[in-house]
């Protein structure tokens, strides 16, 4: 047992479905060569164990040592083990554990303690509520591991989207677009294809930002003095890139069994393709890190919380993601 990889699970909000799913995974989901260990509180897993009427056994544990394979393992890392839960709404209490499971978890990876992150899905207003004004994992990741540059991918298995710009409003999208970013959402997606996906030549194909990649600039100009000479540098120093390529083809089936990874110039342009397909299943990675962080690419669904209805799919994708992602470090290591 001690020789198996360890896969983190921070908590997430506990006021939403994250307990929830992971419970579901645990019982539920594929398992592999390794062990899971939920960062967070253990009375809140007591609660929906109760509430859901389950019978599994919660080992509560303050150190690894301490792991059974057999129950769910939590790590109490928090400042408080509540043993009620808000469900269904914006909570501070929920906002406060949420950010102290993420930041447990966090130093966990970075001290080599688990071998890959997972983060459970939180509320961001619950956590400004609580005093943590972050705009979400990804920040708190990039601040705590010391990454300036970083890039968000989404995914299902093979079929992957790296974004140039996340969470901006579309009117700020096209000032975003710069030469620099573009280059190195193509830089950090080609490292970490080989070192952490195994694919030793990634291919990747640039989404264009204008409708019909920009019709020789009848509809914008970021193409010919952004994106191309970004794809044009990145091509000089040997990746296997095309582009700009108008976004309305870009997915076409034949070009998803082609390329290992899109490059996206905006956060819908791509994921309205990604969850059209694959909605429960895909995962959000974080690339560029000196650790591996995944998550369910889906929010803390108050609407349904408690109900015993939330899919673990998505949970489940992405810790086998993150175990395959470890056996590959390990095996470039």
């Amino acid at each position: 047992m001690k020789n198996k990889p360890i896969i983190g699970i921070s908590m997430g909000d506990a006021s939403g479905i994250s307990p929830e799913i992971i419970i579901k995974y645990f019982l539920y989901g594929k398992k592999g060569n390794f062990n899971i260990v939920v960062f967070g509180a253990s009375n809140v897993f007591a609660f929906y164990k109760k509430l859901f009427n389950l019978n599994f056994k919660i080992n509560a544990i303050d150190s690894f040592d301490s792991i059974d394979e057999k129950a769910l393992n939590v790590f109490n890392c928090t400042s408080s083990n509540p043993s009620e839960v808000s469900i269904g709404r914006i909570d501070e209490q929920s906002g406060k554990l949420a950010f102290e499971s993420i930041d447990y978890a966090i130093d966990m990876a970075i001290h080599n303690k688990i071998n890959a992150y997972v983060s459970g899905p939180i509320n961001k207003k619950a956590m400004n509520l609580a005093g943590f004004n972050y705009p979400g994992h990804t920040e708190i990741l990039a601040q705590k591991t010391n990454t300036t540059k970083y890039v968000m991918m989404l995914g299902y298995r093979k079929f992957r989207i790296s974004l140039v710009t996340t969470h901006v409003s579309l009117r700020q999208v096209s000032d975003f677009i710069t030469k620099e970013r573009v280059f190195n959402t193509i830089l950090i997606s080609h490292k970490d294809l080989i070192e952490k996906f195994g694919i030793k030549k990634p291919k990747i194909l640039v989404c264009s930002l204008n409708p019909h990649n920009s019709e020789n600039g009848m509809f914008g100009s970021q193409e010919e003095l952004e994106i191309i000479p970004a794809v044009e540098e990145a091509k000089k120093i040997g990746i296997d890139v095309v582009g700009s390529i108008a976004a309305d083809t870009a997915f076409l089936p034949q070009n998803r069994k082609i390329y290992d990874c899109f490059v996206s110039m905006y956060h819908d342009q791509g994921l309205s393709v990604l969850k059209a397909l694959y909605f429960d299943k895909s995962v959000n990675i974080t690339l560029g890190l000196p650790i591996i962080r995944t998550s369910p690419d889906h929010g803390s669904a108050f609407d349904i919380a408690g109900k015993f209805i939330a899919s673990y799919q998505s949970m489940q994708e992405a810790v086998l993601q993150a175990y395959k992602m470890n056996k590959c470090k390990q095996k470039n290591h």
